[in-house]
Order: structure tokens, then C-alpha cells, then sequence
């Protein structure tokens, strides 16, 4: 990938934010709770942070595919250093005003929601179609090394500094992003921009609603977010803490295990392209329910942590063949605004899916969630493969052409195929 002008660069760019948006929620965490003592408003300020998010992905979306993506991501950048530098001001200087803290992390999240759409266009428009997943795989791995180093770094700087000297660092890391993205060969999208944001949108949606691979493995990301994550970050650490669990320590090298199959999955992309990548990406998901029902019968640590690697390792290459396809097989004009959509789908059901299964836990008990949640994401995962464009759309080989075949029929017959030679 180094050939490419201007890739290198941008996985920088992508690598040190990713490092410091891992390193500053730990920071954030427990600056909140030393100044607020409530575990309440750690919770309002990490909803100030995803709420705007949620609002707002489907006008990033539009904007994405009708400006600049290149001046987005500056910009975006730049709002996230001042936000995050206005913040470990206010942490360094110990007037921990939580209102004002509230404040700038919503304004944080509403540019997290235009840049993640323009951002998803970036490595299409740098790289040719048949090295897309070579170049999504390194940004993949960057990301897992983050998701290791990032708390790690944060959790022995917080014995020796400052949370808001941790949180600056976040901020610096934006500004230098910010640097490197204004460097890139990136070409402006052809979206008419004579459009209303309405239209816009309106188009978006039927570039998103007119391919049945689309919003079928969309609403499987949706089912896992909503279902499959909670289970693990919510009945998982309960049924840690119970007498006869595996306890917090065995559990905090579980979370660290994730992170190795993470790394793992990443690698293993670089010499692994399955013909048929949306096909590979929904069986590999399935790798987690493994890992489910491993918690739910066992509390050791050996067996636990080795489906822990497994369904990690799974998860990271599923995301990252989805990715690399839908930057494929999306026009370029278009893919922020599917992007948007696809965010908003994966995403919306989360914070409800914590919620209820918080709750759930005490009244049917966590084994039993986590063996129903195990079941139905195998019957999910079996459901979209039922949808032709999922088991047909071919991988680019090396040095291979591309064929694009639109999947515009309804979802019951839709060939949904896109033929790679």
C-alpha cells in the first residue's frame, strides 16, 4: 500500500485519532466520577456524546456525498481537537463545570456524525477497487492495536497525571490528523449539489433501500448491536461478579483477549480473500455465539477466553469484508449517504438494547439471556443468507477489473450479485 499516494497518510491520520479516542473515554471516565461521585453522570455525558450522532448521521450523509469529504474530515478534526482541548482545560484547571462538559461533548459527537459518513468514502477514492480490503484490513488492524494500547496508555498515565493532560492528547492527536488529511489527493464527490438536502436524502435512501444485501446485513448489525454487544458488556461482567464467576481480573483478560483476535482478524485479511465476502462476513459473526454460550455455561477462564479470541477474531474480519464491500460496490457519489444510513441501522437499537438488558438480568436471569441471544444470532445469521446478493456478491481478485451489477429488484428475488473477473 505504500505505492499509493496519499494512503499512508491518511492510515496515520486514522491510527492516531483512533489511539487517542481509546486513551480519552478511560480519562473522561474517571474524572467525571471523581468530580460528579455518580456513575449517573458518567452516563448523561457519554449520551451527550452518541445522542447527536444519531441526529445527525443522515445530514453528514448528504453533506458527505455533496462537499468535500477531505475539507469534512479538516474540519470535523479540527471542531474535535477545540472540543476536547475546551475540556481538558476545564479537567487540568479542576473547574469541572459537568453542564459545560456536557456541552462540548454533544458538539463533539455532532461532528463525529458528519465526519464517520466522509470518512467511509476516503479509502474508495484513494485506492483502486481491487485493493480496497488490503487497505481496509490496515486500517482495520490500526484500529485493534488502538483498542489494545490506547486504554492501556490511559490507565498508567492516570497514576502519574492529570485525566485532562490525557484528554489534551486526544485533542493534539485531532489536530494533527488534521495536518495529514489536508495533504490528501482526495477528489471532490459528483452529487448534484443543485439538490435539496431533502432530495438528497430522499436518494440516499434508495441508493440504501434498492440493494437487499444492503439493509439485510444492516438490520443484522442492528440485531447485533442491539442484542449480541449488551449481552457480552452487560450480562458478561455480571456474571463475572457473581460468587463462583471468573471475577473482574479474569475478566478484565477476557476484554484484553478480544482485543489480540481483534489484532488476529486484522491480519489475517492481508492473505485471505474469500470469493464470497458478505457470505464469509455473516458466518464469521456467528463466531460469538460461541462465546455466549461459553459464559453461560463456565466459569473459566481457559475455555471462555479462547472463544473470546475466536468471536473477536471473527467480528473484526466480518467488519472488515463489509466495509471494504460496500466501499466497492456503492458509486462513490453515493456512499456517504448509504453510509449514513447503514451507521444509523447499525447503531440506533444500542443504547435501548443496554437498557432492557440491564433490566432483563434481574428478572430471567443472565444465563438464560445469554443462551436465547446465542440462538437467535445463529437464526439471524442463517435468515440473511437466505438473501441472494449476500451469497453471491464476488471479491476483486488481484489485478482484477470491476464489473459493477446494481441490485435494484425487490428483496425476494433480487439477484443482487456483482460479478468480479
Amino acid at each position: 500500500m505504500l505505492d499509493i499516494p496519499g494512503f499512508m497518510p491518511y492510515l496515520t491520520a486514522r491510527g492516531l485519532t483512533m489511539f487517542g479516542s481509546t486513551m480519552a473515554p478511560v480519562a473522561l471516565a474517571f474524572a467525571v466520577l471523581d468530580a460528579a461521585e455518580s456513575a449517573s453522570f458518567l452516563g448523561l455525558v457519554l449520551a451527550a456524546q452518541t445522542a447527536p450522532q444519531l441526529v445527525f448521521l443522515l445530514v453528514g450523509g448528504a453533506v458527505g456525498d455533496r462537499a468535500s469529504r477531505k475539507h469534512i474530515l479538516v474540519v470535523t478534526n479540527v471542531v474535535m481537537a477545540v472540543c476536547q482541548g475546551s475540556t481538558a482545560a476545564l479537567l487540568v484547571l479542576g473547574h469541572v463545570n459537568l453542564v459545560l462538559v456536557m456541552v462540548l461533548q454533544a458538539v463533539w459527537g455532532t461532528a463525529r456524525a458528519f465526519f464517520t459518513p466522509a470518512n467511509t468514502g476516503v479509502v474508495p477514492d484513494l485506492v483502486p477497487a481491487e485493493r480496497i480490503q488490503d487497505a481496509t484490513a490496515l486500517v482495520t488492524l490500526s484500529r485493534s492495536i488502538a483498542s489494545i494500547g490506547g486504554p492501556a496508555a490511559a490507565g498508567g498515565l492516570l497514576l502519574v497525571w492529570n485525566p485532562g493532560y490525557i484528554v489534551l492528547g486526544d485533542a493534539l492527536l485531532f489536530l494533527v490528523s488534521a495536518v495529514l488529511i489536508a495533504k490528501l489527493p482526495l477528489s471532490r464527490p459528483t452529487a448534484a449539489p443543485e439538490e435539496s438536502l431533502r432530495q438528497s436524502l430522499v436518494t440516499g435512501w434508495r441508493e440504501f433501500a434498492g440493494r437487499s444485501w444492503v439493509w439485510s446485513m444492516v438490520s443484522s448489525f442492528g440485531f447485533y448491536q442491539g442484542l449480541v454487544r449488551p449481552a457480552i458488556f452487560v450480562v458478561g461482567p455480571v456474571m463475572a461478579a457473581e460468587e463462583g464467576g471468573m471475577g473482574a481480573v479474569s475478566w478484565g483478560m477476557v476484554l484484553a483477549v478480544q482485543g489480540v483476535g481483534s489484532v488476529v482478524g486484522g491480519l489475517l485479511l492481508f492473505w485471505w480473500r474469500p470469493a464470497r465476502p458478505l457470505l464469509v462476513s455473516t458466518l464469521l459473526v456467528g463466531l460469538d455465539s460461541l462465546f455466549l454460550l461459553a459464559l453461560a455455561t463456565t466459569s473459566r477462564l481457559e475455555p471462555v477466553a479462547v472463544v473470546a479470541l475466536l468471536g473477536a477474531t471473527g467480528v473484526t474480519m466480518a467488519d472488515a469484508l463489509w466495509l471494504s464491500t460496500l466501499q466497492r460496490e456503492i458509486p462513490s457519489d453515493a456512499l456517504s449517504r448509504v453510509s449514513s444510513y447503514e451507521w444509523l441501522g447499525s447503531l440506533a437499537l444500542n443504547p435501548l438494547g443496554m437498557a432492557v438488558t440491564g433490566m432483563l438480568v434481574a428478572v430471567v436471569g443472565p444465563e438464560a439471556i445469554l443462551v436465547a441471544v446465542a440462538l437467535a444470532n445463529f437464526a439471524v445469521r442463517g435468515a440473511v443468507l437466505l438473501v441472494p446478493g449476500v451469497r453471491r456478491i464476488r471479491n476483486v481478485p488481484p489485478g482484477g477489473a470491476e464489473q459493477r451489477t446494481q441490485d435494484k429488484a425487490p428483496a425476494s428475488d433480487a439477484p443482487g450479485t456483482t460479478s468480479k473477473v
